[in-house]
This record gives structure tokens, C-alpha cells and sequence, in this order.
């Protein structure tokens, strides 16, 4: 009995979920509480309220994290040390975007990477540590071998290609706005909420 209680006790103590014939397969996907926490973040984010957005980015970082989506993790996890440097919060900034800078290595898409930590600096010029975006441009090109570098918007190329956007995120579930989307040099396109590339 003691021998069969310790083989249960085990098998709760797993990395996942456990059930009859192996672990629960990972999910690659967000489901919909984690979908209503992403537009929550967003919400406290273009509200100001720094300390709740950059709580609830983080959450969903690791959310992406743990079902193995690196290039979701780095975009959540990027918005994150964005809202913890509005806070004023320098420990939390660091933890946030060292984990994002580690998932974005694991997506490994360079030229997303420049556009999404380019775009970060950008953002962070508005925060108690916009003098930190000089020394963190050559940082971040180290650790991750390119530049960032925020696009040009130049709607006229991409104008024929928005009539084949899809309305929603597949993966976050947001609305996806033309007038305000930016497309990729290959001419795909980034969802602004979750980071997944938007398919059709």
C-alpha cells in the first residue's frame, strides 16, 4: 500500500497535466481566459496603469512560454519590462526583457526580432528610462545578432493586401485594425496584441 501511495504521490508531482496512457499533449495555442487577459494588459497599458498591464503581460508571457510559442512569449514579454519602465520598477524591466530577449533567441526570426525590440526602444523613450534605450540598442544586437530596428510605415506597397487580412487574431481572438497594421518586408503581418503572425 505505502509503495503505491509513493507512485501516486510521483505522478501528481509531474510537469503537466497527467491522464490514462501519458501526459497531456502541450497546446500551442492561447485559450480564452488567456486571450481576455492579453486584451486586459493592452487596456491597462493605453490607460497608464503600468503596474496591473505589466503584471498581466508577464502572467501571459509565461502562459506562452509554457505552451512552447517563443515568438508570442517575446512579444508579451517585451510589452512587459515596457510597463514595469513606466512603473519605474528596474528590477522587474530587467527580469521581463532578459526573458524576452531569451524566447525571441529561441523564435528565431531575426528580422521579427529587429522590428519587435526596435519598436520597443521606440516606446521606451517615453518612460523614466528612456535614457537606457542607447545603451540597450547595442545590448540587445549582441545577444541577438541584429540590429532593432522599428519599420517604416509605407501603406501604398501593402494597400492590394489588406482586403485578404483576416478580421481576428486566430490566436489571441483581437480585431485586427487596417488602418493601423504595419506590414512585414515578406508582406506578412505581426497581430500588434499578441505578436503571432495573422493568417488568414
Amino acid at each position: 500500500m505505502a509503495r503505491k501511495g509513493r507512485m501516486a504521490t510521483g505522478a501528481m508531482m509531474g510537469t503537466g497535466p497527467v491522464r490514462r496512457g501519458g501526459r497531456r499533449k502541450v497546446e500551442h495555442r492561447l485559450g480564452d481566459v488567456a486571450r481576455q487577459r492579453i486584451q486586459e494588459a493592452h487596456a491597462h497599458l493605453a490607460a497608464g496603469e503600468a503596474e496591473p498591464a505589466a503584471t498581466k503581460f508577464q502572467r501571459m508571457a509565461n502562459v506562452a512560454q509554457e505552451r512552447e510559442m517563443p515568438r508570442v512569449a517575446a512579444h508579451l514579454g517585451a510589452h512587459a519590462a515596457l510597463a514595469h519602465a513606466m512603473a519605474g520598477d528596474r528590477e522587474a524591466f530587467t527580469a521581463s526583457l532578459d526573458a524576452a530577449v531569451a524566447e525571441a533567441q529561441k523564435d528565431g526570426d531575426k528580422d521579427r526580432t529587429s522590428r519587435l525590440f526596435g519598436r520597443f526602444l521606440d516606446r521606451l523613450a517615453d518612460t523614466p528610462f528612456a535614457d537606457d534605450a542607447a545603451t540597450l540598442k547595442p545590448t540587445l544586437r549582441n545577444q541577438l545578432g541584429v540590429t532593432p530596428k522599428a519599420p517604416a510605415a509605407d501603406p501604398s506597397v501593402n494597400r492590394s493586401m489588406r482586403r485578404h487580412l483576416p478580421k481576428r487574431c486566430a490566436n489571441c481572438g483581437a480585431d485586427v485594425d487596417e488602418a493601423t497594421i504595419a506590414f512585414n518586408d515578406d508582406g506578412s503581418v505581426d497581430c500588434d496584441r499578441c505578436g503571432s503572425l495573422l493568417t488568414g
